[in-house]
This record gives C-alpha cells, sequence and structure tokens, in this order.
C-alpha cells in the first residue's frame, strides 16, 4: 500500500473517520488498548509495512501516524527538514514549537503543528529529520 496523504480525508487506503471493521480483514494489525476513559473505548491499530499506527476511538479512525512514509504532491514527507517540508507543502506551522525529551538519548523530539492541512510534524533533534507525522480529520 502506498500512503498517499489527501489532507483531512486519507492515507492510502485508510479514509479517517471511518470504521476500523472496515480493514480489520484487509490488514494484520497489532492492537494495543490505551483507553484513559471508560466511557471512550480507544485502541492503537498498528502495522508494519508501512510502519504507521491508527488512532482508533469508539471504532472510528480519528488520527494515523506515520513512520516510514507519507506522500504528499509527489514526495514523501519522512526524512524532510523541516525547511525542505514547508517549501513542498507550501504550509505554514502555527503556534510554538514543542520540544519533549522523552527518550534516554537526552535528544529532544520537536513537533511542529500544520492545522491547515491537519499535520502534526515530529523532528529529533534540532535541524533534524521528519520521524513520524500524525494525521487527522
Amino acid at each position: 500500500m502506498r500512503t498517499i496523504l489527501i489532507p483531512f480525508k486519507s492515507v492510502g487506503s485508510f479514509i479517517l473517520s471511518s470504521d476500523i471493521k472496515c480493514y480489520t480483514n484487509k490488514y494484520f494489525f497489532e492492537i494495543n488498548d490505551y483507553s484513559f476513559d471508560l466511557n471512550t473505548p480507544a485502541v492503537h491499530y498498528s502495522l508494519s509495512n508501512p510502519k504507521m499506527t491508527l488512532f482508533v476511538e469508539n471504532n472510528l479512525i480519528e488520527e494515523i501516524a506515520c513512520y516510514d512514509e507519507l506522500f504528499y504532491k509527489g514526495e514523501n514527507l519522512i526524512g524532510m527538514r523541516i525547511e525542505e517540508f514547508v517549501l513542498h507543502t507550501g504550509e505554514s506551522f502555527i503556534g510554538e514549537v514543542d520540544c519533549l525529551d522523552f527518550e534516554d538519548d537526552n535528544i529532544p523530539q520537536y513537533v511542529y503543528e500544520f492545522e491547515a492541512i491537519g499535520l502534526q510534524v515530529w523532528i529529533k533533534g534540532k535541524g533534524g529529520e521528519i520521524l513520524t507525522i500524525i494525521v487527522s480529520s
């Protein structure tokens, strides 16, 4: 499957806000429960090829995290530097860039919000390459 982004709609064959049951017979997922609230069932559905995670609440796909590839306008956004990403997409990030240092390697991750196309972009280290993009509806 090629992970082509259609902002606010889909990543590859996965359609945002669609029922996960549409995909459970087609793909082999590793499934992990991450519910924070007993009234809102939430589950991670992870694929290994390409590496991605679907965040599902009440059986609906809410967000999709891409780790290997995410194609937009013919280019893979994963692996780009933030400057390349901004030039390629024509979008600017909003607000402050979050800096998170939660791994043992002491290299922080920087999180950029691109609300105009529904993306959260994660970069490891100042000036590093994009590692993860989270797509939302």
